[in-house]
Formats: structure tokens, C-alpha cells, sequence
């Protein structure tokens, strides 16, 4: 349970200043890719503990978020992940509406999971499937849709809560604004 919410936000918006950093950049290093990864998954971790402990607001965890997305073409395993060129058509491009929560389990389950770069080596995005889609298709969300999505959990402190016990499932039902 989390208790005290700046200790997961702060991180958020420190990891969208060093994204931020990747995206003005002229060159990521090859070191500096564990660096994004690790600022990425934890902070989608960080947000999806934040959602289930009710310390950002309603509106915040309903957040639409539009992504790219690409049909798969052949079967993806351990041994051929890195080659998306091959395993998705990259060429057929299309849009889904994914919710925030369902995003957070994207990455936290990856399968897939590739920064890409503009030829001049500064970050654009991030290719990710999770394990259980793997094989049906593979999504794209820019880096400005990631520092966003930091900043905005990162800056979303509620000020009200309202709790009511749900007479159907005996849990509470928490809403926050």
C-alpha cells in the first residue's frame, strides 16, 4: 500500500526530464538504453500502483491514450523479438484507444519492448507488445506521450476522496479528484 504518494511521483518527473533529454539529444548511447528502459517500466510500474491505491485523481486514471499500432506477420519468440521489421507490418499502420491501465500493462508485461530513434539518434518512441499480444500485433507511443503521462501522474495530487462500500463485492469504491 502507498502511503505517501511524492515518493512515486517524483520519480515520474525526474524520468520525464532525462526522457526529455533522450528526445532533444543528437545521440543516445548504447548505455544510455537501460537508463530509458528502466525509467520507462518503472515509472509505468509506479503509475499502475498509483492507480490501484487511489492516489491520483479519476480523471488521470481514465486518461485516453491513442497509439500506433501494426498487425503481426509471423510468430514471435525469444530468439527473434529484436527483428520487428519482419515479425510486424510497419508499413500498415493503424490507431487504437487504449486506457492508461491497460498501457501500464503493456509495458510492465512486455514482450516486446524497443526504443526507436531518428536518424539522428535521438528517441522518438517505443515499439511494445505485451506477452499475451505478442502474436496479434505491436503498438507504437511516442516519447512525448510518455513525458506527458509522467508529468501528469507525477503533478496529480487529489485533494478529495470519497469511499463507499460496494454492496455487490463488499469492497470500497474509491473515487479521487
Amino acid at each position: 500500500m502507498i502511503w505517501e504518494s511524492s515518493e512515486w511521483k517524483e520519480p515520474l518527473l525526474e524520468s520525464a526530464v532525462r526522457l526529455e533529454n533522450f528526445s532533444n539529444s543528437g545521440e543516445v548511447e548504447e548505455s544510455e538504453f537501460v537508463v530509458i528502459e528502466k525509467d520507462v517500466f518503472i515509472g509505468f510500474y509506479a503509475i499502475r500502483k498509483l492507480m490501484d491505491t487511489s492516489k491520483i485523481s479519476d480523471s488521470t486514471k481514465e486518461l485516453a491514450i491513442k497509439l500506433k499500432c501494426f498487425p503481426n506477420l509471423k510468430p514471435v519468440d525469444y530468439l527473434n523479438w529484436h527483428r520487428i521489421d519482419k515479425l510486424y507490418d510497419l508499413g500498415s499502420k493503424q490507431s487504437e484507444t487504449k486506457t492508461l491501465k491497460d498501457l501500464c500493462n503493456f509495458i510492465v508485461h512486455s514482450y516486446v519492448f524497443m526504443p526507436e530513434l531518428t536518424e539522428s539518434g535521438s528517441l522518438v518512441s517505443f515499439y511494445v507488445t505485451s506477452d499475451k499480444d505478442k502474436n496479434k500485433k505491436l503498438y507504437s507511443i511516442s516519447a512525448n506521450q510518455v513525458i506527458d503521462i509522467f508529468k501528469l501522474v507525477g503533478n496529480d495530487y487529489p485533494n478529495n476522496s470519497k469511499m463507499v462500500r460496494n454492496a455487490k463485492t463488499g469492497e470500497l469504491d474509491i473515487s479521487s479528484w
